[in-house]
């Protein structure tokens, strides 16, 4: 969460020692569909609120500051600049929505079953012949 103060999403290159990757235009964007999908595996993995606050920084870029609406781009950089708008990978943010789905379907199923995270609900008859 280092790359624009944690505010901006997930920057596609990192250097190991924690600054963005400057050495080519790909590396120093944020791609928008990517970072929802970067989110929606974090919160399938159970790491919800994280998933939430690294789309959160795409959201509030695109909304708030860069004021696109429904004309997200497919990248943008620290300093604001944006590329391709209206592009269709940012509507993996649907997968977002399906993980959170399934994240509260597992909990309901969970509750119900008695199990915990780790163990599996098994269906007895599955075995039966």
């Amino acid at each position: 969460m280092s790359f624009a103060g944690g505010q901006m999403g997930a920057v596609n290159g990192m250097r190991p020692e924690g600054v963005p990757d400057r050495s080519s235009v790909q590396s120093d964007e944020v791609w928008i569909g990517v970072v929802y999908g970067l989110a929606a595996t974090m919160i399938h993995e159970g790491m919800q609120e994280e998933g939430m606050r690294t789309a959160e920084g795409c959201y509030r870029t695109v909304w708030e500051r860069l004021g696109m609406a429904f004309q997200t781009p497919e990248a943008y950089c620290e300093k604001g600049i944006y590329r391709s708008l209206a592009y269709m990978r940012p509507l993996s943010v649907w997968a977002m929505q399906l993980a959170l789905n399934t994240s509260q379907k597992d909990q309901i199923t969970s509750a119900q079953t008695g199990t915990t995270d780790g163990e599996q609900g098994h269906d007895l008859r599955e075995n039966q012949s």
